[in-house]
């Protein structure tokens, strides 16, 4: 079986790694290639209309499908949304999985302008939601003040139909992001990418808490840090670590969240983590914090910590109830909830759960095979 897996990236964020550890893993029992952005040659006119179907991209694309039996795509951004629907007119079967929203949501997150939370994708909010990007190269305190530019979005709506009638497969991590996307979907949990060991009895000193995450406001540091800086003094240590990637465009946000976060007592702030650090990491700490204001899908961070025995505190959005049921959840973007649900933590103090046994990718990646030979099967 020749199987080709899409993906916007193979080396940071949740379903760039997974993507790449489940491609690893199918190696032993088919021919796995590779399609992401660097692999699009010729020019490329981008812009929004270019994320919807990109001439470049889709000639790379074509010229991969030769012998492959079955697509995989994890995600599009940076390439073309129209990749599903070239697949399937070349006669080659399609499987997604639901990684985020962004096949219906082009920000991905149904997080709008303003920051906050999207009722759903429909044409004349989206209109005035992407109205900076649909304008541009117009400035966007210009494009703010234009009218909303609708045949774009009509355009992704049409595109997003199409996609989901010629797809054979969606796979979701969660039972949410498939209801908020509207799509019938195979449910299948994530696995572990990589080996957690549970955590060691944990010696006596004030609790220690961690953030690991993007440096985003999606995934809300920011809300963390200031429900911190409410804690008595010594109270407890945080540890924040993660990327920065760039937030419309640069990384300011970042960079001032961490200046702040360097200058408040008791916290440590550090960077990407990689590989085994994030193992090393997690058994340091008694209680992961997962403050996002987005609709989490399964974040395959709080699956580690799990395996590690570490407790969860988390806002109560999208599907991490479904990764957790025994995480202690509060109120996404409350500050004094979350501060609140800090101090609680303290008066617990050190301690630990039961590790949660968690799939291996191996396993994983033989139950996706099996499906994978289902849907050439039927034919």
């Amino acid at each position: 079986m020749r199987i080709l897996q899409v993906s916007h990236g193979w080396t940071e964020g949740g379903s760039a790694l997974y993507a790449d550890a489940l491609a690893g893993a199918l190696a032993s029992r088919a021919l796995v290639d590779r399609f992401g952005p660097e692999d699009v040659t010729g020019k490329r006119a981008r812009g929004f209309v270019g994320t919807l179907r990109d001439p470049a991209a889709e000639a790379s694309f074509r010229a991969r499908l030769g012998g492959v039996d079955l697509v995989h795509i994890h995600h599009l951004s940076g390439l073309s949304l129209s990749l599903p629907v070239v697949a399937a007119r070349e006669g080659v079967p399609v499987v997604i999985t639901l990684h985020d929203y962004w096949l219906a949501c082009a920000r991905g997150q149904l997080i709008n302008l303003g920051g906050e939370r999207c009722a759903g994708p429909k044409p004349d909010r989206c209109a005035a939601c992407l109205a900076p990007d649909l304008w541009a190269p117009v400035p966007a305190a210009l494009a703010a003040r234009l009218p909303p530019r609708r045949g774009p979005i009509a355009q992704r709506v049409e595109l997003w139909r199409e996609i989901r009638e010629k797809t054979s497969l969606f796979l979701a991590p969660s039972r949410h992001v498939a209801t908020r996307l509207g799509v019938p979907a195979t449910l299948l949990g994530l696995p572990l990418l990589r080996h957690v060991s549970p955590a060691p009895v944990a010696p006596s000193g004030v609790l220690r808490l961690l953030f690991l995450g993007s440096w985003l406001p999606t995934k809300g540091p920011q809300v963390l840090l200031e429900a911190f800086s409410r804690l008595p003094a010594g109270a407890a240590v945080l540890t924040l670590a993660g990327p920065s990637p760039p937030w419309r465009g640069s990384t300011v946000w970042a960079d001032a969240l961490k200046r702040r976060a360097r200058a408040t007592p008791g916290v440590r702030v550090l960077g990407h983590l990689a590989g085994d650090a994030v193992a090393e990491t997690l058994v340091g700490h008694d209680v992961l914090v997962l403050p996002s204001t987005w609709e989490e899908n399964a974040p395959l961070v709080v699956g580690e910590a799990l395996a590690a025995g570490l407790r969860v505190l988390a806002s109560d959005v999208g599907g991490v109830s479904e990764v957790a049921p025994e995480a202690r959840l509060v109120e996404a973007g409350d500050v004094a909830a979350l501060t609140a649900a800090l101090a609680n933590e303290v008066r617990r103090g050190r301690g630990r759960c039961p590790p949660v046994a968690r799939p291996s990718m191996e396993a994983h990646a033989w139950a996706i095979f099996n499906l994978y030979e289902s849907i050439l099967a039927a034919g």
